[in-house]
């Protein structure tokens, strides 16, 4: 059964470290589905600054802090920059591939590699199949796995929700041994060109965090746009973007 925005329950979760700022306590809302949610409602909480985790949407409600922004791109406006460029070009050996999602040994064991090697100190270590399964699949999303090959070995994978008039970058797993590819741009860049290809107007990038030297990279893409603690999207003007400015 399909639910509708007529009847949407959320909850929140119980408090708990923060993952990304030390020292800071972090809770989550998140949308209770009865059943699977219709389009609508996937597309107006992703609007509104919701991500999906498994079969669940959640955003950051965090007691004192409201660090945690929602950055999507606009895809028609969007200009790779040279450094994207150069980017594309070094990946250019590689084979792309649009697939289902599912579980597939050969990708958890990239997804193990990446998440051992680059979050060693993340709730995500150690991982499992049962993770991988529960975080990145979907029993009602509509969801794409961007996967990169070279030849047949695969280096990435980029989850790839579409919500709508937009998609969104769930989460992307790479090879850590590829350090110099880039693999994690070069997936965003992938996300843009097929997201624009398909008609969408966004691509939403997730959180950023002012300051936060791993958000950094996110910042590169524009025209971007920033939500306001009313809901509002802005334009983001450059990386040193103070979001205490818009209030």
């Amino acid at each position: 059964m399909k639910t509708s925005s007529a009847h949407m329950r959320f909850g929140l979760t119980e408090t708990h470290d923060c993952t990304y700022i030390s020292g800071r306590t972090a809770r989550n809302l998140f949308y209770d589905p009865l059943g699977e949610p219709a389009e609508e409602v996937a597309t107006m909480l992703t609007r509104a600054g919701f991500r999906r985790t498994g079969d669940h949407l959640f955003r950051p409600l965090c007691p004192d802090c409201k660090a945690c922004v929602p950055l999507r791109l606009r895809l028609n406006d969007f200009k790779p920059q040279r450094r994207h460029r150069r980017i594309w070009r070094r990946n250019q050996d590689l084979t792309v591939e649009i697939q289902r999602p599912d579980f597939r040994e050969d990708w958890y064991q990239l997804y193990h590699r990446y998440i051992v090697t680059r979050h060693p100190h993340s709730d995500m270590c150690p991982p499992s199949r049962d993770q991988f399964r529960r975080f990145l699949l979907s029993r009602w999303g509509q969801s794409l796995f961007l996967c990169v090959y070279q030849q047949s070995r695969p280096m990435s994978v980029a989850v790839t929700d579409v919500v709508g008039e937009a998609s969104s970058a769930l989460y992307t797993f790479y090879d850590p041994a590829e350090m110099t590819r880039s693999l994690g741009i070069y997936s965003i860049l992938l996300q843009a060109t097929l997201s624009r290809l398909c008609g969408k107007k966004y691509l939403y990038l997730g959180y950023w965090i002012n300051g936060h030297v791993k958000m950094h990279y996110k910042m590169d893409f524009h025209p971007s746009e920033l939500m306001l603690e009313d809901g509002r999207w802005v334009a983001c003007g450059n990386p040193s973007h103070d979001r205490s400015h818009d209030s």
